[in-house]
C-alpha cells in the first residue's frame, strides 16, 4: 500500500495534469482548430459536438483525455488541428500529437422533448443542462434596446431578431416545465434570468414563478438573476418567495467602464455604487456564498477584475466570470478577447481567492451560467476528481 506521502504526491501530480489540460482549452479557444468536417462527422457521438459552439461561428467541441471539455472555432491559421488516424481523432500542435480526443454522445435529455399541457415542448421553455439543473430566460429581448442603452457586449436583442422562440414565458408554463424536469431528476437547480425589464414587473414575475413551482413542491433550489433594485429592502421578497440564491450581474468592476459598457444598468439601477451596495445587502439575507455576480473577463484590465473578485469575495459574494468573445451584431463585433494567458491568470488567481474565502462547489455552480469556467479549476484545486479524470459537476439531488 502506498504511503500517505506518496498518495499526496500522486494527487498533486494529477492535479497539475488536470490544470494543464484546462489551460490548453483556453489556448484552443483563442487560436481555434483546423479540421476536416467530412472526417469528423462520421465518428460516433459527433452529432452533438460538431456544430457552431457559439452563435455565428463554426466550431468543434470535444473531450480531452482527462475529462476536460474543450472547443474552438474553425481556423485555417492555427497551430492546432484534429486529424483522424485509423478511426481515432488526434489533437495536434503543429506536427506534434498532443492526445487522443473523444466526442461523447450527449443527446438532448429525454424530458426536453416532452410537451406541456399548453402544447410547447419543455425545451422551448427551459433548458436542461449537463449538471442536472434547468435554466429559463423568461423573455427573449431586453427593454434597454428601446432606450439605446444596451450593454455593448450583449447580443440578447440581436438573437431576438433571429430566433423563433417564446417571447415571454408564462409562469405556469415555466412551473410545468420545471415539474416535468424535476420528475426526471433534472431540476436540482433552477436558474431564472431574462432581459432588462422594469423593476416592479421583474419582482412580480419572479414571485409568480416561485409560487407556481411551490404549488407543486414545498421548496426548490435556485437563483434569481435580477437587476439591482432601487430599494434593497425588496431583496427579502425573493428569499421569501423561495429563492436560495440571488445575482446582480455587474459585468464590469471598474466603475467608469461600467457606465460606458453597461449604460442602461448604470442609469436605471442607481449606478455602480448602488449595484455593489445591493450585493452586499443581499449577503445579510441570503448568506455568504449565496449571492452572486458576473464579470465579463476581458473587458477591463486583469488587475481590475481580480480587485473586484477579491473585494466581493471578502464580503461573501461569488464573482463569477467568463471569457469575453465579441458577438456578431453588437458594438463590440470585431474586437478581440485577450490572449489565453490573460484568462488563465484570472481563473488561476480567482479560484485561489474563492478557496481562501471558504466557498464550496455548490456555491460556485449556483449563480450565473458562467460557473463551469472557474468551477472546473476550483474543483481540481480542491481535489474533487476521481483517479486522473475530472467528471461533470452534478447538483445534489432534491428528491
Amino acid at each position: 500500500m502506498a504511503s500517505t506521502e506518496t498518495q499526496i504526491k500522486e494527487k498533486e501530480t494529477v492535479k497539475q495534469l488536470l490544470l494543464d489540460e484546462f489551460r490548453l482549452t483556453l489556448d484552443l479557444n483563442e487560436k481555434g482548430i483546423f479540421y476536416n468536417d467530412g472526417e469528423i462527422k462520421p465518428l460516433k457521438g459527433t452529432n452533438a459536438n460538431v456544430n457552431g459552439f457559439r452563435r455565428n461561428q463554426v466550431g468543434l467541441g470535444f473531450t480531452l483525455p482527462h475529462g476536460i471539455t474543450a472547443n474552438g472555432k474553425f481556423n485555417c491559421w492555427t497551430p492546432y488541428s484534429v486529424v483522424v488516424e485509423n478511426g481515432t481523432p488526434i489533437l495536434y500542435n503543429d506536427k506534434d500529437p498532443i492526445a487522443e480526443i473523444s466526442f461523447p454522445n450527449e443527446p438532448v435529455h429525454q424530458v426536453s422533448e416532452q410537451f406541456l399541457s399548453t402544447g410547447e415542448k419543455v425545451k422551448n421553455i427551459v433548458g436542461v443542462n449537463q449538471h442536472g439543473g434547468v435554466s429559463v430566460a423568461y423573455s427573449t429581448e431586453c427593454s434597454l434596446k428601446d432606450l439605446g442603452e444596451d450593454c455593448l457586449f450583449c447580443s440578447i436583442n440581436v438573437r431576438e431578431k433571429e430566433e423563433n422562440s417564446v417571447l415571454l414565458k408564462n409562469p405556469r408554463q415555466v412551473a410545468e416545465a420545471y415539474h416535468l424536469a424535476r420528475q426526471a431528476g433534472q431540476a436540482n437547480h433552477f436558474r431564472i434570468t431574462g432581459g432588462f425589464v422594469p423593476e416592479r414587473r421583474e419582482l412580480e414575475y419572479y414571485i409568480d414563478v416561485a409560487e407556481a413551482i411551490r404549488s407543486r413542491y414545498e421548496s426548490f433550489y435556485g437563483v434569481a438573476i435580477i437587476g439591482a433594485p432601487a430599494d434593497s429592502s425588496i431583496l427579502s421578497k425573493y428569499k421569501e418567495a423561495g429563492f436560495s440564491n440571488i445575482s446582480h450581474n455587474l459585468e464590469v468592476w471598474d466603475k467608469n467602464l461600467f457606465a460606458l459598457v453597461c449604460p442602461g444598468k448604470s442609469k436605471r439601477n442607481g449606478g455602480w455604487q448602488h449595484w455593489v451596495a445591493s450585493l452586499e445587502a443581499a449577503v445579510d439575507i441570503f448568506g455568504r456564498g449565496n449571492v452572486h455576480t458576473n464579470i465579463v473577463g476581458g473587458l477591463e484590465p486583469k488587475d481590475s477584475i481580480l480587485e473586484g473578485i477579491e473585494y466581493l469575495a471578502e464580503k461573501g459574494i461569488v464573482a463569477h466570470f467568463s471569457v469575453f468573445r465579441p458577438e456578431k451584431g453588437t458594438p463590440f463585433e470585431g474586437y478581440r478577447s485577450p490572449e489565453a494567458s490573460f484568462h488563465w491568470d484570472v481563473v488561476d488567481k480567482a479560484t485561489d481567492i474563492f478557496l481562501r474565502n471558504g466557498f464550496n462547489s455548490l456555491q460556485m455552480y449556483s449563480g450565473p451560467a458562467s460557473a463551469d469556467h472557474a468551477g472546473r479549476v476550483f474543483r481540481i484545486k480542491n481535489g474533487e476528481f476521481e483517479g486522473d479524470k475530472l467528471g461533470v459537476y452534478k447538483y445534489p439531488s432534491l428528491d
